[in-house]
């Protein structure tokens, strides 16, 4: 009995021994994949980063335009902003604003964006990043150049407690804009900034940004073209311009707002200080760039929109208006949110045996004019501008945009040349599938001057006059299409 005990108790260990090597040669068990999560404190399309409480949101677009009489995005070559229209990658020596064989008739262009909206919820409200980038290619990437690639940046923003470090939309601006141009009444600029929010409940909010003067600066003009005419036309292979006596920029501007968000639409009023720093001229007895004065420039804008849903679901209609002296950039004027024009209008120019002529207009855009004593004195302009959108079906709309801008330079000054621009346009918008929209945009821009195209004197960075061509009006037709998939 013995026996049989320890033949049983040893049989037992050594079932137990080989039972725990063969558990031994097993795999250990995979700890569970982390799946991604929705994230819906943010809305639709965010997710967390896996392993972090940080939701991210990424999304895009793939475009296609084509653009007559017009450069991207739709703005109509009527503007030094778009001075790619005006010089083709030919060997012609006439440049904005003189429209001649070697401008194109149309252009294309394809662009592709990707942008990231990261949120993380602290103790002190949300923190947030925001990047939108890409690239694109145009079939003539600049003013003498021929097709080529590059790279496309749009946003970049950090967002926490009221605070907004970055680039981003001018709080100037309300942002709004139903067509597919930049018009070019109303102030709509991306810029950099360090700006705080107080939000006072009940859509009520008010900003306070310092924003960098060099996106808002258009220059201090003194003299006219830097080649004399031949035959009332300059040749100069850089166009007509001036001689810009902006000094380095030493303060942002300042940007304030009052904004109401409620069902029925949205309201703002927006208010901005401007620096406009001048440098001293040598007949005044300094060297340009050794000596320098300042003035302050201003603008003060307002902005409404009013939701229509009686009349379709999406409907709305914005009005915005705006003032400026010696601040021309808040008026508008250059067809995009990330430029600044100098100069507006087009120049036709005819050829008969060895003489040039030429007609339409020319005038320059300048933040301050030299007066007599080479003293620089503020311009100033209003603007006005109306948008209103319309859903045929949940698949179609159309928008109709009307503007009209009015500059002025100073009285004290050798001509004065004033000018009023004002635009029509309209554009429909097929959306056959979510998040595709195959639309097209026809749009007028008139250029209408207080003086006819000629020569006028301007004076010299020494005390002297030069003659240049300058004054008239003109119009021109613009438009295109696009094809573009939002994701």
């Amino acid at each position: 009995m013995k026996m049989v005990k320890s033949l049983l108790l040893g049989s037992a260990a050594g079932l137990v021994a080989v039972a725990g090597a063969q558990a031994a040669d097993l795999p250990v068990k995979a700890k569970a994949v982390e799946y991604v999560k929705v994230c819906s404190a943010y809305g639709a399309g965010y997710f967390y980063i896996p392993g972090t409480d940080t939701c991210i949101k990424i999304g895009g677009y793939a475009r296609f335009d084509t653009y007559v009489n017009a450069v991207g995005t739709f703005n109509p070559a009527i503007s030094s902003a778009a001075g790619t229209a005006f010089n083709g990658p030919g060997v012609g020596n006439l440049a904005y604003p003189f429209s001649d064989a070697d401008d194109a008739d149309y252009l294309t262009r394809v662009r592709g964006v990707f942008d990231m909206d990261a949120r993380t919820q602290t103790d002190y409200g949300t923190l947030r990043s925001y990047v939108r980038f890409g690239a694109e290619w145009n079939s003539q990437a600049g003013a003498g150049s021929g097709p080529n690639s590059g790279v496309y940046f749009e946003r970049a923003f950090i967002q926490f407690s009221g605070f907004t470090f970055g680039y981003t939309q001018s709080f100037f601006d309300t942002g709004l804009n139903y067509m597919l141009t930049t018009p070019y009444a109303g102030s709509n600029t991306w810029t950099t900034m360090l700006a705080y929010t107080a939000q006072f409940g009940n859509g009520f909010s008010a900003t306070l940004s310092l924003e960098d003067a060099a996106n808002r600066t258009t220059g201090v003009q003194l003299t006219g073209a830097t080649a004399q005419p031949v035959f009332n036309v300059s040749t100069t292979a850089t166009g007509l311009g001036y001689t810009n006596f902006q000094g380095g920029q030493q303060a942002p501007d300042i940007v304030a707002n009052l904004r109401l968000d409620q069902a029925w639409g949205s309201a703002q009023l927006s208010g901005a200080l401007h620096q406009v720093v001048s440098l001293q001229t040598l007949y005044n007895g300094f060297f340009p760039g050794a000596a320098s004065t300042d003035q302050w420039g201003w603008a003060i804008g307002g902005a409404v929109e009013f939701k229509l849903p009686f009349l379709a679901a999406g409907d709305s209609i914005f009005f915005q208006a705006g003032y400026e002296q010696g601040a021309a950039a808040y008026l508008g004027l250059s067809g995009t949110a990330q430029g600044r024009a100098v100069g507006v209008g087009s120049i036709d120019i005819t050829q008969v045996g060895g003489s040039l002529f030429a007609n339409g207009a020319f005038y320059t855009v300048a933040d301050a004019v030299a007066d007599l004593f080479g003293q620089p004195a503020l311009t100033s302009g209003w603007s006005l501008q109306g948008q209103f959108r319309h859903y045929w079906t949940p698949g179609l709309r159309s928008a109709l945009y009307a503007g009209y801008v009015s500059y002025e330079t100073p009285d004290n000054i050798v001509a004065a040349f004033n000018f009023n621009m004002w635009q029509v346009g309209v554009n429909t918008i097929w959306s056959p599938v979510k998040n595709l929209d195959i639309g097209a945009e026809v749009l007028y821009s008139k250029v209408d001057g207080s003086v006819p195209l000629g020569n006028y004197a301007a004076i010299t960075e020494t005390g002297g006059t030069r003659f240049s061509l300058a004054g008239g009006s003109t119009d021109i037709w613009s438009g295109g299409i696009r094809v573009q998939r939002n994701f």
